[in-house]
């Protein structure tokens, strides 16, 4: 008896357990909050948020890939330039692990390569007067001008590539993690701001490639711990689903408070009503108190990611499907784009809670 008593216990501890678990997640919060508004209103809201959520799928890699052009078998006809130290490079790119780099590392490479050629070219217009064979000389800095030229023209495809060719720039736009989790304490980290600093960082190299004689930036050997940040904390995939299920939740419940003003309004004389009461605590509870942080700091960290990404594809050789994921995904401009369908929603939301609420005399005095 005393152990059927336990067992009993302990699957009600493990039932509280589950749906203190199951509420602690962005999902149930929202679910819960349109339920509330929903009962109150007397409105259906399917909010559906288990569903297969509707963001653009990211292009496969062959469609985010930009063809570069392969000099290696150039580069070897300046072998001749040993004082350059060019060979150590050429021999890294030919070795069978330089064949098959990965885009960061091969966009590590190609700076190096051209800063190294540029150097090279400096010294030997600057000893070509020492020289006795000064025509021979002068056809290594031509051919040295004409790898630099196709080299540097080539680095923001390169670098294009190393961003959004890579695996974990993939990870970030994926549309099966789950979305950011709800409010932290001061000890814990959604990712964001580490995720954030990387994809800044590789920001920052496509202005420093864009200026004239840059000089190798001094963590570029470091560069593939951003990329291993990237991939930990997968904050854009998660920021997508986030937007998504915003998106989902304040327009169904705008629809549901425009419906019930159009059916049978809360208030009818316009005088606060007990059912306009509740209405209201429910606003401040579960919207104000619950959803709208949750929002604003999505908002709040989505913006930056957002800002970045739009500066590297609109500076940066994006490919055609990139650009049609761009307009998609993040662009002001369409409004269809999961961006603007969320700030649609959250203004349609904001203006239908004040309808409610100012026809019930119950909007908040400033």
């Amino acid at each position: 008896m005393h152990r059927a008593l336990r067992n009993c216990a302990l699957l009600l501890c493990l039932s509280a357990l589950l749906t203190a678990c199951e509420r602690s997640s962005p999902e149930a919060m929202l679910d819960n909050y349109s339920e509330r508004v929903a009962r109150v209103l007397e409105e259906s809201i399917d909010n559906r948020l288990d569903s297969a959520p509707a963001i653009t799928l990211l292009p496969p890699r062959r469609q985010r890939l930009l063809p570069l052009t392969d000099l290696r078998q150039g580069l070897i006809e300046v072998l001749a330039l040993r004082h350059c130290n060019l060979l150590g490079l050429i021999a890294q790119r030919n070795s069978s692990l330089g064949k098959v780099m990965l885009p960061s590392k091969q966009l590590v490479y190609e700076m190096r390569l051209l800063s190294q050629v540029r150097d090279c070219r400096a010294q030997l217009a600057q000893s070509v007067n020492a020289h006795t064979d000064k025509a021979t000389d002068a056809q290594l800095i031509q051919q040295l001008d004409s790898i630099y030229s196709l080299k540097a023209r080539e680095l923001p495809a390169v670098l294009w590539n190393a961003i959004y060719a890579s695996r974990e720039m993939e990870s970030n736009f994926s549309i099966g993690d789950p979305p950011l989790p709800l409010s932290l304490n001061e000890n814990q980290s959604d990712g964001s701001e580490a995720a954030l600093l990387s994809l800044q960082t590789l920001a920052e190299l496509q202005t420093l490639i864009a200026t004239p004689n840059w000089q190798l930036p001094t963590g570029l050997d470091q560069l593939e711990q951003h990329y291993q940040t990237l991939e930990a904390n997968r904050f854009g995939s998660q920021w997508l689903k986030s937007v998504w299920l915003l998106s989902q939740t304040l327009e169904l419940t705008a629809q549901a408070l425009d419906r019930r003003e159009q059916r049978r309004p809360i208030c009818p004389q316009q005088r606060p009503t007990p059912r306009a009461r509740i209405l209201l605590n429910v606003f401040n509870k579960y919207y104000a108190g619950e959803v709208q942080p949750y929002m604003a700091r999505v908002d709040r960290s989505g913006q930056r990611w957002k800002t970045l990404h739009q500066q590297l594809l609109s500076s940066l050789p994006a490919t055609a499907a990139m650009r049609d994921y761009q307009w998609r995904t993040f662009a002001d401009t369409n409004p269809d784009s999961l961006w603007q369908t969320y700030v649609r929603a959250r203004d349609h939301h904001i203006r239908s809670w004040q309808t409610t609420l100012r026809h019930c005399n119950l909007m908040p005095s400033r």
